[in-house]
């Protein structure tokens, strides 16, 4: 078993515990804070931890109303205005992803991928769309990207947007969702940031006609 993950399950440590710090984790692990970051980046797009900057890391899912750097409360946003937000910043940053992106962030959201078309529930399925989107996010290299996409993944765990969700989104188009991911990880392996944009943009309109959402351009 993986030694952090073996730590995590023998600690006792809950959901919203803090975890020690890296220094001191990866010596108690026997492992380089190196590896051990890139361990703690898989549990963070996976949903299994959430880090907070000058708070430190924490297991369980980042709580709705935490500080994203942006906003203070995107649980209060309307499932029209996170998807009206969405169109407007993902599609870009998505094509500063293919431009900035290493070769381990491209790593990451084709594991992403390769995870979400795997799911066979709901929450497996929201868990690695939520996953894919943060590594885009991340692979930008820029920390306010990151904080915006991690706003709009925080928002999309309020309770209206999973209710339509749910009422929406079966089999199918869960397979058509994970076929757009691929093509967006294609535009980002080929590095051509026109084709990321659009990709996103237009995964984000299938997105709006799965939830059935209308949205003015």
């Amino acid at each position: 078993m993986d030694p952090l993950l073996e730590f995590l399950g023998a600690s006792g440590l809950q959901d919203g515990d803090r975890l020690p710090p890296e220094r001191e984790l990866a010596a108690r692990l026997g492992i380089s804070r190196r590896a051990l970051r890139q361990q703690l980046l898989a549990l963070e797009l996976d949903g299994r931890i959430w880090r907070g900057v000058g708070q430190g890391t924490f297991l369980g899912l980042k709580p709705i109303g935490s500080e994203t750097g942006l906003v203070a409360d995107p649980s209060q946003f309307s499932p029209h205005v996170i998807l009206d937000a969405r169109l407007r910043f993902e599609p870009v940053i998505a094509a500063t992803a293919a431009v900035r992106a290493t070769p381990y962030d491209l790593s990451v959201i084709e594991n992403c991928v390769r995870k979400n078309a795997e799911a066979t529930d709901d929450d497996s399925w929201s868990r690695w769309d939520s996953a894919f989107h943060r590594a885009v996010g991340s692979a930008t290299r820029n920390p306010i990207s990151l904080a915006l996409t991690e706003t709009l993944i925080a928002a999309r765990r309020q309770q209206a947007w999973g209710d339509i969700r749910r009422a929406q989104v079966d089999k199918e188009l869960r397979r058509q969702s994970a076929d757009d991911h691929r093509q967006i990880l294609a535009a980002l392996q080929s590095r051509d940031p026109d084709a990321a944009m659009e990709t996103m943009r237009l995964h984000l309109q299938n997105i709006a006609r799965m939830l059935k959402i209308e949205i003015v351009a």
